[in-house]
């Protein structure tokens, strides 16, 4: 409550002292001057309205009883002046104040020269005195202490003089008054400069206040000038209603609210969520009444467009320049955090996935080896016996299947080294329409008779650094799993064209770089897929046919696009069908052309020597037969010792070394280099069934370098074979 109406509460009075405005002021906007102005318009309130009450009996005693007309004249015009005085608006404060002490001094002293000490001129003397030092300042005091005095002592003069009716009638008068008069200024100056000092200290009291405040506010400026040249901290303030009454720049920019919006609204309509809303307000009403702090945490919180905003909030309590409690909250934006703990997600989830793949890589590699040797014998006797076999024989149909599920165990290791990406490969410049359009034989073996295939290739040459065998087995595994998405049959589409990618362009995974690109593109219209199933599809044993599938088929087609340098993009319409488009990068014009040879034209050398090294009897044996089956000559060796020694002893009569190479005590390239020493011109191919890495360990992996991969079959071998004797650059890893 206003100081000013403490003492006139809900009164007419009180309103009165709302609606007065003073013209003036000793000095503007002090509570100190508001009070004296105040207590100004309160002596002229109930010196009007009191006036009548004292004015009644003195008229009634003064006129009838002492027949003192001109007193009541005095009487009846000073209080019409005080009345002017009060109703008259555009007074100045000092002349109001000026005439109010004109009319005490005036009344007072006309009343004690008229009536002396039976009168009430001490009473209007004091109170002229007092006001004096509540409106002005103790030196005034003093001046009116002063006047009092020669007032007194004018009429003391006045007595001894023997000019006074009323001292004749008193016995000994000068005496008396000298008496009522020493102990009437006592008095005075008592009271008046007790009044003049207590005002004085309040005085200072106001000013000592006001610059506190004045002090306060400054602070509170600066302080909120720091705070909003604080970009990543977000404090508001806020009142016991939760309405906002401070919001730095940093709040405007972390919830989207301009500070001009926020102010004066309730947080809840602001930042707090619909989940949060009750509890934030209990504990903030409890800190308020309760005073029980709410401890700092982290908050979700909602900006103006509604989307979630992580903070580490807390709370401060303090006062404001009014003395009113005020509630600070600081915000520290946990957003980037949150996106570093998201990216750190993301790339613990790579990590494990790279573990999970090395640890596949790893079990791959470690059968990789022992399964392929045993595989050699099964697919190598299966074409021997298949050849020595009489049409007619019914064992020959047994045959077949052992010869095909060999292939088909093969091919399942292949897949499992090519998704770990531990399958050699040998790159060399191919033409993907050659590859496609080649492949179209066996893709229609291969897929249901209810399905109708269409290749369309641009009549154009489409070169690309690749394994032509592996794009085969790309080609191989989308066209099965389309195949497969149409169990009632279908249409599908293999196309393959050229595609130039001025911007980066989002894939499935990660993004395609600009550049030249031959696209390989195999679309069905069978049942689809979701989009959860589409961003799964290529994770490792992810499968949508239950205990049918192995979950690598696509796994292996992405390990494959990843080791040529492209990508892939699946778009798919559930009951519309899936389109899978393979961006591999193209070759310049400026390379040497592809060469086309088909295996076909490559016939068996014969009557070359070719001198074998395998440490596993059983390939030994098999390779041998097959060698000889095709007209070489064959000299064989179970490690490199006894093959230098065969050397040695035979001289150098061999065309060619074909080496296993992981062997003990010597591998397949140390072989080589010795061979080399006693046959310069000695030619070599190299064999094995082990993941890239061990081989490339030992030196042998290349490019350049002649190779093929156990296990194979005969006319694999024979025509790799055919092609090294003749320098011809074939391939079949």
């Amino acid at each position: 409550m206003d100081l000013r109406y403490r003492f006139f509460p809900n009164c007419w009075v009180r309103r009165k002292i709302e609606q007065k405005k003073s013209s003036s002021s000793i000095l503007e906007g002090d509570p100190f001057v508001l009070w004296q102005e105040r207590i100004l318009y309160i002596t002229c309130v109930l010196g009007v309205f009191g006036g009548p009450f004292a004015l009644v009996p003195s008229v009634w005693w003064l006129f009838l009883q002492e027949g003192l007309t001109h007193v009541i004249i005095l009487d009846v015009a000073l209080y019409l002046f005080i009345v002017v005085v009060f109703l008259w608006k555009g007074l100045p404060l000092r002349v109001k104040a000026g005439s109010i002490f004109f009319v005490c001094y005036l009344l007072g002293t006309v009343l004690l020269f008229n009536l002396g000490p039976t009168g009430a001129g001490y009473i209007w003397l004091l109170g002229a005195s007092i006001l004096i030092s509540n409106l002005y300042s103790l030196q005034a005091a003093f001046y009116s202490l002063l006047c009092n005095v020669a007032i007194l002592m004018f009429i003391a003069g006045a007595i001894a003089a023997d000019q006074l009716e009323w001292a004749r009638q008193l016995e000994k008068p000068l005496q008396l008054w000298l008496v009522l008069g020493s102990n009437f200024l006592l008095v005075n100056s008592v009271v008046s400069i007790c009044f003049a000092l207590m005002l004085k200290s309040l005085r200072e009291t106001f000013q000592k206040e006001k610059q506190m405040r004045i002090n306060l506010e400054e602070s509170e400026n600066r302080l909120h000038a720091v705070f909003d040249s604080v970009e990543s901290v977000s404090i508001q303030g806020y009142n016991k209603e939760r309405r906002v009454v401070y919001w730095n720049k940093a709040s405007e920019k972390l919830y989207g609210y301009r500070a001009e919006e926020a102010m004066g609204s309730r947080l809840e309509d602001l930042i707090f969520s619909e989940a949060m809303c009750k509890d934030a307000v209990a504990d903030i009403q409890a800190w308020y009444e309760n005073d029980i702090a709410i401890p700092a945490a982290e908050l979700e919180l909602r900006n103006k467009f509604a989307d979630t905003v992580y903070v580490f909030s807390s709370h401060v309590m303090t006062t404001d320049s009014r003395g009113e409690k005020i509630m600070f909250c600081i915000d520290i934006d946990l957003s980037p955090l949150k996106q570093i703990e998201k990216e750190k997600a993301k790339y613990e989830d790579q990590y494990r996935q790279a573990q999970k793949m090395e640890s596949i890589g790893r079990l791959a590699g470690g059968i990789a080896h022992d399964l392929n040797n045993l595989l050699v014998p099964v697919i190598g006797y299966c074409e021997i016996l298949a050849n020595d076999a009489c049409e007619v024989d019914s064992r020959a149909e047994f045959l077949d299947n052992i010869y095909e599920a060999g292939l088909k165990a093969r091919n399942l290791v292949r897949q499992l080294l090519v998704f770990s990406r531990k399958q050699p490969i040998q790159m060399q410049k191919v033409d993907l329409a050659v590859v496609v359009t080649g492949f179209e034989k066996f893709l229609r073996r291969i897929i249901q008779e209810n399905i109708q295939l269409h290749i369309v290739a641009e009549d154009k040459a489409m070169p690309i650094n690749a394994d032509s065998n592996q794009i085969e087995q790309v080609l191989m595994n989308l066209s099965v799993n389309a195949a497969d998405a149409m169990p009632s049959g279908g249409r599908l589409l293999v196309e393959v064209r050229t595609e130039r990618i001025n911007m980066p362009r989002k894939m499935i995974q990660g993004d395609l770089p600009v550049g030249e690109y031959a696209v390989l593109s195999i679309q069905d219209n069978g049942v689809g897929m979701d989009d959860e199933t589409r961003l799964n599809i290529f994770e490792p044993f992810f499968s949508t046919k239950g205990t049918e599938g192995t979950g690598l088929g696509l796994a292996t087609v992405y390990g494959i696009i990843k080791q040529h340098g492209g990508n892939i993009q699946v778009t798919s319409v559930l009951e519309e069908g899936t389109v899978f488009m393979v961006y591999l990068p193209l070759l310049d014009n400026e390379e040497k052309d592809v060469q086309d040879v088909a295996v076909d034209d490559i016939e068996s050398s014969g009557q070359a020597t070719i001198l074998l090294v395998e440490d596993n009897v059983h390939v030994r044996a098999l390779t041998n037969e097959i060698l000889q089956n095709n007209g070489y000559s064959v000299l064989s060796a179970s490690n490199g010792h006894d093959a230098l020694a065969l050397i040695q002893r035979e001289g150098a009569l061999a065309d060619l070394l074909l080496t296993d190479v992981i062997m003990p005590e010597m591998n397949g390239s140390e072989l080589y280099q010795k061979v080399l020493e006693v046959c310069p011109e000695l030619k070599v191919m190299y064999m094995s069934g082990y993941t890239d890495n061990v081989i490339s360990q030992h030196g042998i992996l290349d490019q350049h370098v002649n190779f093929i991969n156990k296990p194979f079959t005969e006319k694999e071998l024979i025509t790799k074979i055919s092609s090294v004797l003749r320098c011809v650059p074939q391939d079949f890893a």
